[in-house]
């Protein structure tokens, strides 16, 4: 399985000297310069569809459980989740739009197949860098998210419940994880650091809702 990365322009500073002497070492630091960029650039921009991926597995996570869970409250929850993480991911998509790149979406509910990219082409090499890695290694984490969605699938009542709030426990978990490295990376990018410090309580809400249903369920 290969996610196809749908490529955009991204602006590059470059620098020029001004004499004709120094035109040769200019132009090296000016390379060197939009390398720098570029791999900044695509940090964050992997940064960006990890957290895509995560909202789109929480989401795909919902939509298991109002199928597969007979509990009035579980089903509640499982809805406040589907409705949390989609609000979540447009406004995302909307920081991506802002920033001139795109999201790597994935279909986490029906398909096994991925199709999406992350933006950036042109003079930017340092932003290639590791990209057919970072490719692989998302394709693997969507190949081991359908496995688990579709075991999970496979358990009804009770047995459903504990293991459906037990993922979505650690997913959060993970979240948090990501959201605190996101706050500690990217701080000076005013948009993003707004975006991730109201996506903590978010979360944290999330995980005290699973700890509730816990006691319910007796889990």
């Amino acid at each position: 399985m290969r996610i196809r990365r749908v490529l955009w322009g991204v602006g590059m500073v470059a620098v020029l000297g001004t004499g004709a002497g120094c035109a040769h070492s200019a132009a090296d630091r000016a390379e060197r310069q939009g390398e720098r960029v570029g791999e900044a650039f695509a940090e964050k921009v992997r940064f960006a569809d990890q957290l895509a991926l995560f909202d789109q597995k929480q989401i795909a996570l919902g939509h298991v459980a109002l199928e597969r869970s007979n509990n009035p409250e579980v089903r509640r929850f499982a809805q406040v989740l589907i409705r949390d993480h989609q609000n979540h991911l447009a406004d995302l998509k909307t920081l991506a739009d802002s920033h001139a790149f795109s999201l790597a979406l994935v279909d986490l509910s029906t398909q096994d197949s991925a199709i999406g990219g992350a933006g950036f082409e042109g003079a930017v090499q340092g932003a290639e860098k590791g990209d057919k890695a970072y490719d692989k290694k998302t394709d693997k984490q969507v190949k081991k998210f359908i496995k688990e969605r579709d075991e999970l699938a496979s358990l009804s009542g009770r047995e459903f419940d504990k293991e459906f709030l037990d993922r979505v426990k650690d997913d959060q978990e993970n979240g948090l994880d990501l959201v605190d490295e996101g706050l500690d990376r990217y701080r000076e990018d005013t948009s993003l650091a707004l975006l991730l410090s109201r996506t903590t309580p978010v979360l944290q809400g999330h995980g005290l809702q699973i700890k509730t249903l816990d006691g319910l369920i007796g889990h």
